[in-house]
């Protein structure tokens, strides 16, 4: 497990790779025994996560938290070519976490993104922000512009969830759980 990562951290070297900014320095170099991996952006940052995520070939869990108050830019980021698929994307993502979803244009690309991509998915979690009326008809609009009926993993799994739950204090530093992030979205 690796996190909660942000750019806001200047550079940090794991394995052989440094990341400056979270931007890998070297794509070709991966760290294969990563499974678990949590990430923090100021909002959807798909070209910089999916940088990221060609670090971890065996990926299967991605938390992402959109967190506002993240005052750092992502620069140098990388173009996605779907002629040289992200290996985790192919084999191994199963669960897609994603903290303070609210549903807009961004956050529903992001999303998207992985809906489409992700062929082994499994669960796709959203934390919606609190402002965000969820009801019925809202997730069926999303459901919808998230074009879930073209997805490569039919029985992805969609959970919604919002309220306070969220602000969950993370123990990182706890090795013997299992997946220290799982507090950040509470199955109710």
């Amino acid at each position: 497990m690796l996190g909660l990562l942000s750019p806001c951290i200047s550079e940090i070297e794991i394995a052989n790779i440094v990341f400056q900014g979270l931007i890998p320095s070297i794509s070709e170099n991966s760290i294969s025994t990563v499974k678990v991996l949590a990430l923090k952006f100021s909002g959807p940052a798909l070209g910089a996560v999916l940088n990221i995520l060609r670090c971890f070939p065996c990926l299967e869990k991605l938390y992402v938290i959109w967190d506002e108050y993240v005052k750092a830019e992502i620069k140098n980021v990388r173009e996605y070519d779907p002629l040289d698929p992200i290996k985790c994307l192919e084999n191994h993502l199963k669960v897609l976490v994603l903290k303070n979803y609210k549903g807009g244009e961004e956050d529903v690309g992001f999303a998207k993104f992985f809906v489409l991509n992700a062929k082994v998915l499994k669960e796709i979690k959203f934390g919606v922000c609190k402002k965000i009326d969820i009801d019925k008809k809202w997730m069926t609009d999303q459901l919808m512009l998230l074009e879930v009926e073209t997805r490569p993993s039919p029985d992805t799994v969609f959970k919604y969830r919002s309220g306070s739950c969220w602000d969950t204090y993370l123990d990182t530093e706890d090795l013997s759980v299992a997946d220290p992030f799982s507090c950040c979205f509470l199955d109710g």
